[in-house]
């Protein structure tokens, strides 16, 4: 695995930032806010993170016909990311996140899909060749189930190294755990694909082991502020986060996600525990800025840290 090539599977969606004093509750107005819009969705995210962190990435995805379209293809070109695996999905408006976050930089958000509900196995099929070149493959799930499914089962059948971080949080098909050979869950997506509860270091072990037992070569769970856990066949071993000065967490995973794809493009699951050690520099520097593209570090300055 020298090619240090990843293609990247996912939504792409117009964040529609809204920072506020505090997270709104239900039926709550809270005034004061700073509205601020860009380039997001998981899987534009994670390209643009493998993207600086040095890989030759490609990115597979889906754009509407209206004008947030035009913009994230500007930006595309603006990063240098290559857009020849984007389509435009006629008379149709491309995903949209709307993201409130608070003072201490966390985040809930709203979305809507748009045309990432036009990426099918279909087209993925006219593609394939963006896929099948590939050193790693990553996923999220943005985008139809039967998609990712798709993808997954092609990516294993080339002996691909294929990461799956199963965001936002849902149950998946049992028949995708066998083709997956890193799964990235944070505390509550691991919850929810187990039904265990992840309250504690022991808790989180047993709910990543039962995802081996299914078939999944690794697991590495993320944790915050409280770094990650990777969790293998071999045992587990824990990753402290890096201090940072939080503004926005709304790109950290994906961050992360994108950072550990391309060091596992260029050096393999052998050098899985140094790839782990990077991603989480990266993360520490993005949730240290707003927004979420926009907050990504280039590789110069991971390694400057």
């Amino acid at each position: 695995m020298s090619n240090n090539k990843v293609t990247v599977i996912g939504s792409t969606n117009w964040d529609i930032c809204l920072y506020l004093p505090s997270l709104p509750t239900p039926g709550e107005t809270v005034g004061g806010g700073d509205l601020k819009s860009n380039l997001g969705g998981k899987g534009a995210n994670q390209a643009a993170a493998a993207h600086l962190a040095g890989a030759e990435t490609t990115f597979i995805s889906c754009l509407g016909d209206d004008g947030s379209s035009a913009d994230i293809l500007a930006q595309f070109e603006t990063l240098g990311l290559p857009a020849h695996g984007i389509t435009r999905i006629p008379s149709t408006p491309t995903g949209t996140a709307c993201i409130f976050i608070d003072a201490n930089g966390e985040n809930c958000i709203g979305l809507t899909a748009g045309a990432n509900s036009a990426l099918t196995p279909a087209l993925l099929d006219e593609k394939s060749g963006l896929l099948t070149s590939a050193d790693v493959v990553a996923l999220q799930l943005e985008i139809p189930m039967e998609t990712v499914l798709h993808a997954a089962t092609l990516a294993s059948a080339q002996g691909q190294l294929l990461i799956l971080n199963p965001a936002p949080a849902q149950s998946l098909p049992e028949e995708i755990y066998q083709h997956i050979t890193l799964l990235t869950p944070n505390r509550g997506e691991l919850a929810t694909l187990t039904g265990m509860p992840t309250a504690n270091a022991t808790e989180i072990l047993a709910a990543a082991s039962a995802l081996l037992a299914k078939g999944v070569s690794a697991v590495v769970v993320t944790l915050g502020g409280e770094g990650a856990m990777l969790v293998t066949a071999g045992g587990e071993k824990h990753f402290p986060a890096q201090s940072a000065d939080v503004v926005d967490t709304t790109a950290a995973g994906d961050c992360f996600n994108g950072y550990l794809a391309a060091h596992l493009a260029a050096h393999g699951m052998a050098d899985i525990e140094h790839a782990i050690t990077i991603a989480i520099a990266a993360s520490a520097i993005a949730v240290s800025r707003p927004g979420a593209v926009v907050s990504l570090p280039r590789a110069e300055e991971v390694t400057a840290q």
